[in-house]
């Protein structure tokens, strides 16, 4: 029987003797084998390690989105409960006591009063308003989300125990806006004669654009 043929690996330096190994075809094979076993198995964990990061993006994104759902959610139920409790604080200090319907116009007032108006090109944030001695005082700060600069003016009312919207002079330049990105807004003023603060119920922010026209309108809680 005819002995099988070795494979002789030779191994060369310049500086040292030549080094040779013999292999025989079957180990040849089976570590040609090896070889490839090993190559699939870390192929495979790539695709693995690959699909499993991706995977975690997508996750990650949805997460945040849900994020934003979510404070978008709170944000709008505080709303409608604050514009509940203004609407039924007006109801009972009026509607009850005078035991009659409002008047139109009083009614139409009522309704932009409680009316939210919103192009998503601005947003108010941090709004902070007090009344102290006569006066109100207002903070917030403006988000532009128009994705480029964004200009205008800032419109204040204050919102009666009837309904009624009583504009506030504020100086322009308190109100007047040109910004990139984001922008404080800070203003004092007085309130307008014969009106006190057990008499109001909100404040009215509007906003206009350069073109004039009404890219925000929002009531909120006013301040002690």
């Amino acid at each position: 029987m005819k002995k099988e043929a070795n494979y002789s690996v030779l191994f060369m330096r310049d500086d040292t003797d030549v080094r040779s190994f013999r292999v025989s075809p079957k180990r040849l094979r089976a570590l040609l084998w090896l070889g490839g076993c090993l190559g699939v198995v870390v192929l495979v964990g790539l695709i693995i390690g690959v699909q499993s990061f991706v995977g975690y993006r997508l996750l990650l994104t949805e997460k945040r989105d849900l994020e934003v759902k979510l404070a978008e959610a709170l944000v709008n139920v505080e709303r409608a409960g604050n514009i509940g409790m203004m609407q039924k604080s007006m109801g009972g200090k009026d509607g009850e006591a005078a035991g009659k319907p409002a008047p139109a116009q009083a009614q139409a007032g009522a309704n932009r009063a409680f009316a939210r108006l919103s192009s998503d090109a601005i947003t108010v944030e941090n709004l902070r308003s007090q009344v102290a001695g006569g006066s109100l005082t207002a903070t917030f700060d403006l988000s532009n989300r128009a994705g480029s600069p964004l200009s205008g003016e800032v419109s204040l009312a204050v919102l009666r125990n009837d309904g009624v919207l009583v504009p506030l002079e504020v100086p322009s330049a308190d109100l007047s806006f040109q910004i990139q990105r984001f922008k404080r807004i800070s203003t004092t003023t007085k309130l307008p004669e014969g009106v006190t603060r057990p008499q109001l119920l909100g404040l009215r922010v509007e906003i206009k654009n350069s073109e004039g026209e009404t890219i925000l309108g929002e009531t909120y809680p006013l301040g002690n």
